[in-house]
C-alpha cells in the first residue's frame, strides 16, 4: 500500500491556515526530524524490551503522560428474525488538565442504517439531531469554539465513520452511543452478522490537494480521493496499545430452532435454549484489531418466505420487507462451457498470511476445475501481470505450471486495483465460454467508486464474485463489485481453510442462475421497490425487496425470471397490514437501501445529493450528506478557543503487516509538545510517545524471554525509527467543512 508519512500533530496556527516554509527551513526541519528519530529510537529500544506497552498521550508537564481518551467500546445487540438493531457506546475520558477534543475514525458494518445518537454526561443524556453534514458541522464547530460539550457522528464510507466529541473536561468523561439496524445476511443456509473493529490502512491514488487537509488522519487528501485525511487513522506501534478496549454481547431469537452457532474469529461465552442465545466476548477486555462475526443456522428445512412490514398508523405511508428464497436448486443438464480468472492481490497489505491463504484458496480451486474449463491466473500490486497471455485449457501440465508461477508470487506495493479489474475484464478469450472472475482481496483501497464503476462500466456478460481474505476486510468494496459484477461476496480469515468457500463457488457456478428477475405484486399498492434493478440469483441466496406502500391488503406476489433458458414462476400469499407501528428497522433498512441505490447510479454525486438528503433527514439517518450532531445546552465555560484535538488512533489489524500495508504509525514527539501560537483561534498540538509497562506475569523465570522480548523491541525501535525520520513537517490537520 501507499504510504505517505505525516504527522499527527496539527500545526499551531488558525484552523484554516496552512504552513509556509521556505527552502531553508525545510532543510532544518528535515535534519532535526532525522535527529529526533534517532534520539527516540535510542530511548525507546530498551523501553520496547519491556514487554507489552501502552500509547501516551505528551503533556505538561511531561511527566503526566496518560492514555487516549477512547477508553473502551460496548456493543450490544439484539437480533429478532433476520432483522438486527445495535447500540455502539463509545467511552471517552479526559486525563489531562485542560479541556480536549477527542477525534476517532471506526467501522460499522456497510449496509448499517445509522438513525440514532445520544451524548451522555454523568446521568443527562443529550439526543441528537440529524442535519445537512455542513449544518452540522457548523453547529458542532460553533459549540466547541464556546465551550459547549457536543459530539458529531459523521459517515465518511458506507462502512466508515468519524466521532468527535468536543470539551471534554478535564477528568472527566463523555458517552456517546450510537444506534444502527441492519439485516442479517443469508447464503446457503446460514445466517451471518458482522461487526468490525478496526479501519484498514488504504492505498490512496492522485495528486495530493494543495491547502489545509479536510480530517486528521495519516493520508494526504488527493484529486481521486479527496478525503483520504478522514478515512486513514494512525496505528499504534508494534509492542504497544492503544488504551481502548471492547465488549460484545448479542442475544439472538430467529423465530426458529438454532441448529448451530459459530464465532470464528473470537473466544465466547453462550447461554442458549432451543429458540433463542446470548452470546458474549469471554475476554472482557478484547483488543478491538479484527472483526466479529456469528453464524447461525436454523433447523428448518429450508428458508421460510417472510414479510416484515412497518406503518406508524393508518393514515401513514408503510414500508415492506419481502424476504424468497426462489425453488431452484435444480442440477445443470451440463456445464456451461467457462473461463475461469483468478484474479489476485498481491499489494503490500496482502504480505504474511492473507496471501498464503489465497494461495491455498487458488491452489485447490485449480486442482478442481472442469476438463472442459480454460483458465487464467492475473495479480496486480503496482500494476497487472498474467499468467498467461490468453485463457489455457485445464490438462495436468498447465495446471502444474500455473502452480508454480502462484507459488512465486510475492506481496508488495501499491493496491492498483484498477488495473486488477480492467485486466480481467478485458483478457482475450473465447466469446462462447461464460467468464467467472474469483477477485481475491482485502480490500484496503480509498477510491470505492472508481473500481466500482470501472465494474460496472465493464461487466459485459462476465461475473465477478468477491472473496474478501483478512482479520479486517473492506466488506463494503467487496459486496459491491460483486453486487455490480452480478456474483457474490464471501470472507475468509487468514489462517482459515479456504476449501469450504471454493467447493460453494463451484456449485454456484455448476447450476443455473435465476435470471432477468421481476416481482408482481398482485396489485398491492406499493411504490419505490429497492433494488430498482434485480440482479441474477444463484440457488443459494434468496431474494430481498423492500418498498413503500400506502394502503393494507391481500394479494398474492408472484416472483418471475428465467432459468436454464425457460420461464421461471413462484407465487407466495402476501398481506400487508393497515398499522404495524412496531417495527421500525423495516423503514430504515428501506431508507438505506434507496439511499445505496441512488448512491450506485454512475456519476450519482450531486446530482442525486438533494434527493439523499432528503430521504436521510425524513428517516433521520447518517449519509454522505447528513449528519447526526448532539449539543449540550449547559452554561458554556470556554475562552473563544478551540479544544485540545487529540486524534484517537487504531489498534493495528490482526495478521496485517502495516509497514508493507502503508500504514502509519502513531508519531512518538517530544517530551514537551510546542506551546501553541497566541492566536484565539488555534488548536491545541498533540504528541503521542511510547512508554512500556511490564506485562502481568511476565517478569523472571524464562531465559527465552528476554531474547524473544528483545526481538520484538527491535522490530518496534526500526519501526518508531522509519517513521519518525520521514516526518519532514508538521502539517496543519484540520477539519474543513465539505
Amino acid at each position: 500500500m501507499e504510504a505517505r508519512l505525516q504527522t499527527l500533530r496539527p500545526a499551531p496556527k488558525a484552523r484554516s491556515s496552512t504552513t509556509r516554509l521556505t527552502r531553508r527551513g525545510v532543510r532544518g526541519a528535515i535534519a532535526a526530524a532525522l535527529a529526533l528519530s534517532f534520539g527516540w529510537a535510542l530511548l525507546l529500544a530498551p523501553r520496547l524490551a519491556r514487554a507489552e506497552g501502552a500509547l501516551y498521550v505528551a503533556s505538561d508537564p511531561p511527566t503526566d503522560r496518560r492514555v487516549f481518551p477512547l477508553t473502551r467500546t460496548e456493543v450490544k445487540t439484539d437480533i429478532a428474525g433476520p432483522m438486527i438493531s445495535t447500540w455502539v457506546t463509545q467511552r471517552f475520558e479526559n486525563p489531562h488538565k485542560e479541556r480536549i477534543e477527542a477525534v476517532y475514525v471506526f467501522p460499522l458494518p456497510n449496509r448499517a442504517a445509522v438513525d440514532d445518537m445520544e451524548m451522555h454526561v454523568g446521568a443527562r443524556v443529550i439526543r441528537s439531531e440529524v442535519k445537512r453534514r455542513a449544518e452540522a458541522q457548523a453547529a458542532y464547530d460553533s459549540a466547541a469554539r464556546s465551550g459547549r460539550r457536543a459530539a458529531l457522528v459523521e459517515q465518511e464510507r458506507p462502512n466508515v465513520f468519524t466521532t468527535s466529541v468536543a470539551n471534554i473536561e478535564p477528568g472527566a468523561a463523555i458517552e456517546v452511543k450510537i444506534h444502527y439496524f441492519e439485516v442479517a445476511k443469508y447464503d446457503a443456509g446460514t445466517y451471518e452478522m458482522v461487526f468490525p473493529m478496526v479501519v484498514g490502512p488504504r492505498y490512496v491514488p492522485g495528486t495530493p490537494l494543495a491547502g489545509a487537509q479536510s480530517g486528521t488522519g495519516t493520508k494526504v487528501d488527493t484529486d481521486r480521493v479527496p478525503d483520504a485525511s478522514r478515512i486513514s487513522p494512525a496505528y499504534a506501534p508494534p509492542g504497544t496499545r492503544t488504551g481502548s478496549t471492547i465488549g460484545l454481547s448479542v442475544h439472538l431469537s430467529p423465530g426458529a430452532v438454532i441448529e448451530t452457532l459459530d464465532t470464528p474469529a473470537h473466544e465466547v461465552d453462550v447461554k442458549r435454549s432451543s429458540l433463542d442465545a446470548t452470546i458474549s466476548l469471554k475476554n472482557k477486555a478484547e483488543i478491538p484489531n479484527r472483526d466479529f462475526v456469528l453464524r447461525w443456522r436454523l433447523s428448518a428445512p429450508e428458508a421460510r418466505p417472510a414479510v416484515f412490514a412497518y406503518k406508524e398508523n393508518a393514515q401513514s405511508d408503510g414500508t415492506v420487507s419481502l424476504v424468497l428464497e426462489p425453488k431452484h436448486d435444480v442440477a445443470a443438464a451440463e456445464i456451461v462451457p467457462r473461463e475461469l480468472f483468478f484474479l489476485l492481490d498481491t499489494s503490500g497489505s496482502m504480505h504474511g498470511p492473507p496471501l498464503a491463504t489465497v494461495k491455498a484458496a487458488i491452489d485447490y480451486a485449480l486442482d478442481h476445475l472442469h476438463p472442459n474449463d480454460t483458465f487464467n491466473l492475473i495479480d496486480f500490486a503496482d500494476s497487472a501481470s498474467a499468467f498467461s497471455p490468453r485463457p489455457l485449457t485445464a490438462t495436468a501440465e498447465n495446471v502444474a505450471r500455473a502452480k508454480g508461477y502462484l507459488q512465486n508470487l510475492r506481496a508488495s506495493g501499491g493496491t492498483n486495483q484498477l488495473a486488477g479489474i480492467r485486466a480481467a475484464l478485458s483478457a482475450p478469450g473465447d466469446a462462447r465460454r461464460l467468464r467467472y472472475v474469483m477477485f481475491m482481496t482485502d480490500g484496503y483501497i480509498g477510491n470505492e467508486q472508481e473500481v466500482i464503476g470501472l465494474t460496472r462500466r465493464a461487466i459485459g456478460k462476465s461475473r465477478i464474485f468477491g472473496f474478501g481474505v483478512g482479520s479486517s476486510v473492506n466488506r463494503y468494496l467487496l459486496d459491491e463489485v460483486s453486487l455490480v459484477g452480478r456474483g457474490a461476496a464471501e470472507f475468509v480469515r487468514p489462517h482459515e481453510r479456504p476449501e469450504e468457500l471454493v467447493d460453494r463457488f463451484y456449485k454456484r457456478i455448476g447450476k443455473p442462475y435465476l435470471t432477468d428477475v421481476t416481482v408482481d405484486w398482485g396489485g398491492l399498492d406499493v411504490e419505490e421497490s429497492y433494488p430498482r434493478v434485480l440482479r441474477d440469483l444463484s440457488a443459494f441466496e434468496p431474494l430481498v425487496v423492500t418498498a413503500r406502500y400506502r394502503r393494507g391488503g391481500k394479494a398474492t406476489v408472484t416472483v418471475r425470471g428465467n432459468l436454464a433458458g425457460r420461464p421461471y414462476e413462484q407465487k407466495l400469499a402476501v398481506e400487508l397490514p393497515a398499522a404495524a407501528p412496531d417495527n421500525v428497522a423495516v423503514d430504515r433498512v428501506w431508507a438505506r437501501e434507496k439511499i445505496a441505490d441512488l448512491s450506485r447510479e454512475p456519476g450519482a454525486g450531486a446530482r442525486n445529493e438533494r434527493e439523499i438528503t432528503r430521504v436521510a433527514i425524513a428517516h433521520r439517518l447518517v449519509s454522505s450528506y447528513t449528519s447526526l450532531v448532539a449539543i449540550d445546552d449547559a452554561p458554556a465555560r470556554g475562552d473563544g478557543r478551540f479544544p485540545m484535538l487529540v486524534s484517537q488512533p487504531s489498534e493495528a489489524p490482526e495478521n496485517v503487516d502495516l509497514g508493507a500495508a502503508g500504514g502509519q504509525y502513531a508519531n512518538p514527539g517530544p517530551a514537551h509538545p510546542p506551546a501553541p501560537a497566541p492566536d484565539s483561534g488555534s488548536s491545541r498540538s498533540v504528541d503521542m510517545v511510547l512508554e512500556s509497562r511490564a506485562a502481568p506475569g511476565r517478569s523472571g523465570g524464562c531465559g527465552a524471554c528476554a531474547t524473544q522480548s528483545s526481538s520484538r523491541a527491535s522490530g518496534g525501535a526500526l519501526a518508531a525509527i522509519a517513521t519518525a525520520a520521514a516526518i519532514a513537517l508538521a502539517t496543519l490537520r484540520r477539519r474543513r467543512p465539505r
